[in-house]
């Protein structure tokens, strides 16, 4: 496993940033500013990245940062975070196109440990917090579009897919624009649950209020107009409320004799239709980084 410290990408090295990533050449530059939404008061802290695989500059981005681990905490990240990359790719469909990323860990050290909770305000580069909207299990940073920022200024280039590993021992995690996953024994399932969301724009095949239902590629108001109809080994099912009342529809059946799905409980297989929408979306997003990466050397 090829791995290096950069702290920061100065403008002369990106463009050769990819030759010297292939040929395994460690890479150690200066320590820097960590940036101000970062860290507040610009203490000078060392930001590591490790390259767990690099499969070439059109390839897809993908980081799993640190967030809350302290400066000593840090190789237990980076053990947890191999775990986690590992543990992804042994899981289908993302097995089947680990050749498409790049792979990181972003070691960038918290001034206190853990995240922030309801009771207890912790300083962490990411400001991840725990009970976003409500739900205990759900762990959402203060600003999203800072933390992109932060990931793509330290990589030297876009992050494609963002995944913060909070230093955070119970379940919990959230997908969306960035995927946040906790400490949790089950974190390498929690990611790939998350991920789902993220990269595959899926519903959680559960209920736990209204706000997350609606249309999906594996979730459909309407019984006659789901989305999946026609892909082979799906079905109609409906998802109920607790009170009984048909919330919408799903794919797949998720009770406990079920294989599926994912979506709905962890341990399980993804169903064909959460397969298919997450490898449609790798493509896609492939597709986007290869003309976006080609348009930026002819520019």
């Amino acid at each position: 496993m090829t791995k290096h410290s950069i702290h920061i990408i100065p403008q002369f090295f990106k463009k050769h940033i990819s030759c010297l990533m292939a040929t395994g050449i460690m890479l150690v530059l200066w320590a820097v500013h960590t940036p101000a939404s970062a860290h507040e008061g610009n203490e000078r802290h060392a930001v590591h990245i490790d390259t767990l695989q690099y499969a070439g500059d059109e390839a897809i981005n993908l980081a799993i940062a640190s967030e809350g681990y302290t400066e000593d905490e840090m190789e237990k990240f980076r053990q947890e975070g191999e775990k986690l990359v590992k543990g992804l790719f042994s899981i289908s469909p993302f097995d089947r196109f680990k050749g498409y990323f790049n792979l990181f860990l972003i070691r960038i050290p918290s001034a206190q440990s853990g995240i922030s909770t309801p009771n207890h305000e912790t300083d962490t580069p990411f400001k991840v917090r725990a009970s976003g909207n409500g739900l205990d299990r759900l762990l959402v940073p203060d600003d999203i579009e800072s933390c992109k920022r932060i990931a793509d200024s330290l990589l030297g280039e876009k992050c494609d897919i963002l995944c913060l590993a909070a230093n955070f021992r119970d379940y919990g995690g959230a997908g969306g624009e960035i995927t946040v996953v906790s400490g949790h024994y089950m974190a390498t399932e929690i990611l790939a649950h998350e991920l789902g969301h993220s990269v595959g724009g899926l519903g959680d095949e559960y209920y736990s209020c209204e706000e997350f239902i609606g249309r999906f590629p594996n979730m459909s108001l309407n019984a006659h107009d789901a989305p999946w109809i026609g892909i082979p080994g799906s079905g109609i099912y409906p998802l109920s409320r607790p009170d009984g009342s048909i919330a919408a529809y799903i794919p797949c059946q998720t009770d406990s004799s079920s294989r599926y799905c994912r979506m709905a409980m962890l341990g399980k297989e993804f169903c064909p239709v959460c397969e298919k929408a997450i490898s449609d979306a790798i493509e896609k997003l492939s597709s986007e980084c290869r003309l976006q990466r080609k348009s930026c050397r002819n520019g």
